[in-house]
This record gives C-alpha cells, structure tokens and sequence, in this order.
C-alpha cells in the first residue's frame, strides 16, 4: 500500500518538475502586443520550464531560467507612430465613408507590411536570432499578426517542434483559414471593418470587399518573404505553413461569437494581472481624493497625443473642466490645466475596462479600433464618437451616458458574465500550451478542411457531379419521352390508315 502511494506521489513529482524547452520568438516592434505575450512566457518559467525569448522588448526584471535575445537594433520600437492629424482632417476621396474606410484599410497594412518586410530580412543576417533557432526545442511560440517570416525562418532551419501562435487581438481575417475554422464575411466581421455580425447588405458588400483585398495583400506579403528566404538560402520553402495551436487574446463577451475549432483559444484579458493593486504614490493620493470618482482619458500606446489638433484638445479640456469626476490623460507633454499619467489603449484597454466594470467613451482612430468600439457599444458598455466630428456638446452627452446608473450596471454586469469561465485566460494559455508540449502533432487541433483543396472544401466536384447526374437523368427523361411521343405518334398514325383501309 505505502509502497504504491510513494511511487503515485514520485510520479506526480517528476511530472511537476518536468521542464520543458520552449522558445518564444516575438518579431513585433509594437509595444502593445509584447503585453499580450509577456505573461504567458513568465507563467510558463515559473512553472519550472526552460524559456528563451527573442523580444524587441526585454523584461526588466528576469527569472533564473527565462533567457532574451534583444531585437532592439533591427527596427524602430512602434510606440507614439501615428500621427492623429491624418484621421482627424481627412481629405479628398478619404472623406467618402465607404472609400475612405477601404483605402484607409489598405494603406495601414502596406505600411505595415513594409516594417514586417524589413525586420525579416534582417533577422536572415542576425547571427544571434539564427543560432537560437539551431537549438531544440519542444515547442515554440510566436506572435501571430502580418507576414510568415518566422514560420518560414522554422522551416529553412529544420525545426520539427510545433508551434502555437499568439494573437494580441480578436481573430484575423486569415486566421480561421490556418486553422481551418470558417471565415464568412457575411457575418464575421473583418478586423479592421466597423460592422458588428448583424450587417447590413452594404456593410456585407464593405465587408466583402476588404475582407478578399487583406487576404490577397497578406498572402502577397507571404510571397514576398517565401521569396526572400529562398533567395537567401538557396533553397525552395513549402507554400504554406501553419500553427498547431493560435491563442487569441479575445473573448465573445465584447468581441462577439466567432466560428472556431479547437486550435483556436480565447485567452481575452490574459495581460490583465489582477494582483497588482499598487498604484505610484502620487496618483493614489490624486485617486483617493476624489469625491466624485475619476475617469481615465488615453489614446492608446501608439498614438501621438500632442498630434491632436487644438481644437480638439480645447474640447476635451472645456469638457473635463466641467465635470465633477478628476481627469487622468495619458499625454505626452504637460498641460495646465490636466493631469498626466500613462495609459494603453486599443483592444488591450477595453479588456481591463470591461474587467473592471466600467463604460467606455471611444473614439477610435485606426487599425481594430473601430471593431472593438461598435463590439463594446453593442454589449451596451460604451458610446462611440467619430474623431472628425465629435464636438462639445457629443462628448458631453455620452460622458454624462456612460456615467448614467444603467449603463453602470450594466457594465458590472458583462464584467461578472466575462468573469465567468471555468479558468483564468493565463491558466487556459499555460494548459493548451503545455497540452501541445505534451502532444504536439499527435493530437491535431485543426480541422480538416485545412488540408483541403479549395475545389473539395467548396464541394466544387460534387456540385459538378450534381448538375451532370441531373442533367444526365433530364436528357434520358427527355430522349424518352420524346422516343415515346414518336412510338405513340406512329402507332396512331398507323391505327388510322389501317381503320381507312
């Protein structure tokens, strides 16, 4: 008895201490998404596993067995890029709604992909980044954006451990086609659109319609790179490559339902650190004074606060002048008559809004904004304003809206409903991850119409093999009537001469 309780109780212990080595190569120069994959890679280190990270955003404060290679030399960190004054004055075509919000689509990734195109070719001749991935491993994890460069770079090196991709935001357009999950612009809104899944037939052929021109360009930019590391190595690459696993930094409560497949996870809120109740001492006492509550103003991690013109800001400051709540702006230069202090916006804000129960008032201004701001006020937690024409009076009205007693508590509602889940987003990430560490590419998680030819997957061959089988009984019903009619005609014609005769 005593004998089969030490070995149960030495089994669990191995399997405790059991580490694994895992590689985490994260190529984004944008801040914002390195928070989505910073914790999971320090959960996974504490649980005893061996963790290496290649990161243009190295942690300041490193456990014994969490290693770095530091990317900072390849790119310009994409911290405070935009310029605000290009959304807030549009001109020309741009002021065109449909126009400007497909052009405006298409310039952000062109943009964009010319970063990610630069980076990879320079990870190509980055001695350090190459010799890490020499190395085994038992699986790696990778931010899942833009581009192919790393899953290309995994290939050429003969890197067989699976690899789970992490997404900093809600599902990308080409994201369900990795996995083979179903991706219909009909009621799956693009990323980048500003439509919720009821849409409307010019909101669908306005989904449509970027939905095909962001695909056509990653799959260009895939092309671009395939052809670059071929190129470089002198030799031919796979013509695509996939993810065992995609974690999505989402969650349906603000983000709506999604077609997914086990290989597609929802860890919303997983950069969220609930333990952390420190604030600076400075900013708690400005809180802690407040009688009437404070409400927290940011543009998020990569937009210029000083680019907003004066008009704008006069609006927002006469604004927050009359309200009895205290303002804390994030901004980037000091300002008389407001408060500075530091906040991230975008999909990551609204998580911990929507964490911690409280309306929002959105303004979005590029990129998934505009998604994440009409999937909030369809929850009922926010009011959205368009940066080129929100005045005074607007921003006055959905303050006074979103401090109103029933969107109050009906943000603490969808608070409680987005905390209900069987397992913390973190947990959830450490369990799939160590799951695939496990498994790796015995137990597929994606479906199999991934592996599918597009005329298969379209049914194509049975439609085809539909329409001549139908066509084939048509013509025999047809070739026999018609023998028929002529037997019958013939038949009578010859009763007829015969009753004559």
């Amino acid at each position: 008895m005593f004998r089969k309780l030490n070995l149960l109780l030495l089994f669990y212990f191995l399997q405790a201490v059991y580490s694994a080595r895992i590689l985490g190569l994260f190529t984004n120069s944008i801040l914002s998404h390195q928070l989505s994959y910073d914790p999971l890679m320090i959960a996974l280190a504490k649980r005893g596993h061996n963790v290496t990270v290649a990161t243009f955003f190295p942690l300041q404060n490193k456990l014994t067995n969490y290693h770095e290679v530091n990317l900072q030399n390849l790119s310009n960190l994409r911290v405070e890029v935009f310029d605000i004054r290009r959304y807030e004055q549009p001109v020309g075509i741009m002021r065109v709604p449909f126009v400007s919000s497909v052009l405006d689509q298409v310039n952000q990734f062109e943009n964009m992909a010319g970063v990610v195109l630069d980076i990879c070719e320079k990870l190509l001749r980055y001695t350090p980044f190459t010799a890490l991935i020499k190395n085994e491993y038992d699986v790696v994890i990778t931010g899942h954006f833009i581009g192919n460069c790393v899953l290309k770079l995994l290939e050429v090196h003969n890197v067989t451990a699976p690899v789970i991709g992490i997404c900093a935001s809600t599902i990308l357009p080409w994201t369900n086609e990795i996995m083979g999950a179903e991706s219909n612009p009909s009621f799956v809104p693009v990323k980048v659109s500003s439509f919720t899944s009821k849409m409307t037939f010019i909101q669908r052929l306005e989904n449509t319609i970027v939905y095909i021109l962001m695909t056509t360009m990653q799959q260009r930019l895939i092309e671009q790179e395939k052809t670059m590391i071929e190129k470089y190595y002198s030799r031919k690459t796979k013509e695509r490559n996939n993810f065992n696993l995609i974690l999505l930094n989402s969650h349906h409560v603000l983000n709506g339902i999604r077609p997914l497949v086990p290989g597609l996870i929802e860890i919303g809120g997983i950069h969220v650190d609930s333990t952390v109740n420190t604030l600076p001492k400075h900013i708690e006492k400005f809180i802690n004074e407040s009688v009437n509550g404070v409400i927290v103003f940011s543009l998020g991690a990569q937009t210029k606060s000083t680019s907003l013109s004066k008009k704008k800001q006069n609006i927002l400051i006469n604004v927050f002048s009359k309200l009895k709540q205290r303002i804390i702006w994030k901004y980037a230069e000091s300002h008389d008559k407001v408060n500075a202090f530091i906040c991230h916006g975008g999909n990551l804000g609204m998580i911990e809004s929507i964490f911690a129960g409280k309306p929002m008032v959105v303004i979005p201004i590029f990129a998934d904004q505009r998604l994440n701001a009409v999937a909030a006020k369809e929850a009922g937690v926010a009011e959205v304003l368009s940066l080129p024409d929100f005045d005074e009076e607007d921003l006055e009205k959905a303050i006074e809206n979103v401090l109103s007693q029933g969107m109050q508590e009906k943000a603490k509602e969808v608070s409680q409903i987005w905390h209900d889940r069987e397992n913390s987003p973190l947990h959830t990430a450490v369990y799939w991850t160590e799951r695939v560490i496990r498994w790796g590419h015995k137990s597929p998680l994606h479906s199999p119409s991934r592996d599918m030819p597009l005329y298969q997957y379209l049914l194509l061959d049975v439609l085809v093999f539909i329409v001549l089988f139908v066509s084939t009984i048509i013509f025999c019903l047809l070739f026999m009537s018609n023998w028929i009619i002529l037997k019958m005609k013939r038949l009578i014609n010859s009763n007829i001469k015969t009753k004559f005769q």
